[in-house]
Formats: C-alpha cells, structure tokens, sequence
C-alpha cells in the first residue's frame, strides 16, 4: 500500500527531538515493513529541499524560507503538490498546528483518505502555560494556537488521540462550543523505540535520578530542581541528570543559575540534544525516572523509562495518571507539590523493594507500547477509513 505520514521527522536515527518526532519515526519504520510509505517531514528552518530513498521508505524535507516555524505555512502548496502526485492510498497528519490544518483540509478537498493524529491538545497546553506562567507571550500563542487547532479539528473526521484524557479533553471542547462536532476517536497510544524494550538495566553504583524531556516550563525541571535540593539533604550521595532537547533558552539559564546557587554542580547534570546512544546508556544508568510535567497528553519518556525497569515519579496532570499506575509502577503527586514530589523520590532512593517491585510491573505494562502492536492497530484505523479496504 502507499501510505503518506505528514509529520516532524528527524534528522538523523541518533538524536531525536521530542515526542512528535519519536511517534512519527516510529510508526513510519514500522510501517515501511510491510508498506511503501513516504514521509514528509514538516519545513525546518535552515534546512534544505531534499528526497532520500531507503528501501520502501521515502524521506521529503523542505527548507522554511523564514526566520519562525510559523513561516512553514509558506511551502504548504508545495507539500500538497508532491503529495496529491504520489497519489496515496491514504494521508495520516500529526499535529494540529496551521500547517497541518492546511493540509488536511487540502488532502480531504482532493479525495483522499485522511487521518489526523492529536499529539496533545495545543489548547490545554497553552492554558496551562498561560495560567501557570502569565505572560504576553503565553496569551498570544493561546489565542494563534488554539484558533488554528479548532480549526482543524472541525474539520477532522477520524482522529487518533494517545489517551483516554485526550478524548475526554476533546468532548469537553465540544460541549464549550470551542468545537462544532465530535470527529471519530481512535485511542491508540503512542510507541517507544524496540531499543527500550530489549535494554537490560544495570544496577546503578550512584543513587541516580534520571529526567527526560525538553527544557522548557511544561516539563517542570525548575521545580524537580527545587525538589532534589531536599532529596540532597537526606540522600548526600544523590545525583540528578537531566537530559532534553535545549528549546527554550530563558528557561535553561534559570535552570543553570538554580543550580549554581544551591552549589549543586556536582550534583547536577543538564545534558541537552545528546544521541539516542547516549540516552540509552543513561536509562540503563539510572535508579529510578522523575518528571514534574505540568503537562502530557501521554509522556513517551515515561514509557520508556518504564521499559528500561525503571520506577516512575511524576505529577498528577493530563494523560499521565493513564500509564503510570500509581502505587504500582510509579508514584504521583500533584504539579507544584515540591515536598511531595521530593518524598516521593527519597522513598524509592531508599528502599530497594519497593523499587523491584514496581520495576517488574513497569516493564510488564511497557510491553503495551511496542510499536509493532501499535502499527498493526494503526493498521485497522486505515482499513476503516479506507473505501477501497487496502488493508485486508
């Protein structure tokens, strides 16, 4: 079959930014198995216009002619254009910023069975944001984001959301008016690379806290941070790493200025854009995984910290109650609660049971996210959709 995805794709294998471009990089392989599937990844600012072929796989890139991602708009008809000519069996989009609402109103004018996968709302995101964090900044990208993510959404028909929370999150735009009608929802997770589920943890010779995630405000490190600082007093030997894709400047530099000032260096570790390699090595380094997330449709890094064994502490916001199981394979606190999520870390620190136990289960419910599972559930949503039933 020939299958389009429309998303964020890497570089390069070895450093992958964010959970989109994990989600796509994963499904994308995982289909290009078993189907011809062409990839287009979304316009990058100083990129450049390219096409790369390996195997059954075709890798489209565009260069943004601008200075800011919302320039990528601009290279839309283009993308339709090579799209349309391709002639698809089917269009599966993630995202639901401007330029893929565009499209996706685009591909479904030419007739062509059409996807949209909801990587979180940007809506609930930016609320947060904006609530948590005032600024001009946070209430612009509120109004911009939100209005283009209705958009797309009153115009989606089948949609693919990673929890239960985001379908929840959907209805009730629905019942506010922010949406004029319910498109159809697939809940269908969001995989981790095989990597995590074949990884065999070492046991770690320093009490290592291990957190992945971009270093902005939603990821909360400022404040898991804040927390360690306690954790330091009751456990000297403790050490934290902190690893993401560097997306917000302000934020790192107030992170490294907190850091400085509770003398912390030693203690510490911020590790931005590192490979894939490297983010495996400290997975299998590490005791157990914190994230104080003020927001998560899912939390890929939650799975795959999971996967690699280890026990989770996070905070009680968005989908991630969804895949940790409080108690059971992590434990979760509410977002801003620094004493508590500072115990929660301290009480797996110290006690090695615990840490077993839930170790065993966390690898037991990582099993869940294999994309090879998810492909083939991703599969039937195409069949559905499709009238031509390509995939029986």
């Amino acid at each position: 079959m020939n299958i389009v995805q429309v998303g964020p794709f890497p570089l390069s294998a070895d450093c992958i930014r964010g959970g989109v471009e994990s989600s796509v990089f994963g499904l994308v392989n995982e289909l290009s198995n078993n189907h011809v599937v062409d990839v287009f990844d979304y316009p990058r600012i100083n990129g450049k216009d390219s096409v790369e072929r390996k195997g059954s796989l075709t890798i489209h890139r565009y260069n943004n002619h601008g200075k800011y991602n919302q320039d990528a708009f601009d290279r839309g008809k283009e993308m339709l254009r090579d799209i349309v000519a391709l002639h698809p069996d089917i269009v599966h989009i993630h995202g639901t910023g401007k330029l893929s609402g565009a499209l996706y109103s685009a591909v479904k004018d030419n007739g062509i069975p059409i996807l949209l996968t909801v990587h979180g709302l940007l809506h609930v995101e930016k609320k947060n944001a904006l609530f948590k964090h005032p600024s001009l900044k946070h209430l612009y990208q509120l109004f911009v984001q939100s209005r283009a993510e209705f958009n797309v959404l009153n115009e989606a028909e089948h949609i693919i959301v990673d929890t239960e929370y985001v379908a929840e999150q959907i209805k009730h735009l629905y019942a506010t008016k922010k949406i004029s009608h319910l498109p159809w929802t697939y809940v269908v997770p969001q995989g981790i690379q095989s990597q995590y589920l074949q990884l065999s943890p070492q046991k770690a010779i320093t009490p290592t806290i291990l957190s992945v995630g971009s270093i902005s405000q939603r990821k909360g490190h400022l404040l898991l941070v804040k927390a360690f600082e306690i954790v330091h007093k009751a456990v000297p030997s403790a050490k934290l790493i902190i690893a993401g894709t560097l997306t917000e400047e302000v934020y790192y530099t107030q992170l490294k200025n907190e850091i400085e000032q509770q003398h912390l260096e030693q203690s510490v570790e911020l590790l931005t854009n590192i490979s894939q390699e490297e983010l495996l090595q400290k997975y299998q380094e590490a005791t157990i995984f914190a994230l104080h997330s003020q927001e998560e449709s899912q939390g890929i890094a939650l799975v795959e910290a999971m996967a690699t064994g280890l026990s989770v502490v996070s905070t009680l916001v968005g989908g991630i109650p969804f895949v940790v199981k409080n108690g059971e394979t992590g434990l979760l606190s509410k977002y801003g609660d620094i004493n508590a999520f500072a115990n929660s870390m301290i009480k797996l620190l110290t006690n090695e049971d615990q840490r077993t136990k839930m170790s065993q289960s966390a690898r037991i419910v990582a099993q869940n996210y294999s994309w090879s599972e998810i492909a083939k559930a991703i599969e039937t949503i195409y069949n559905r959709i499709s009238p031509n039933d390509i995939f029986y």
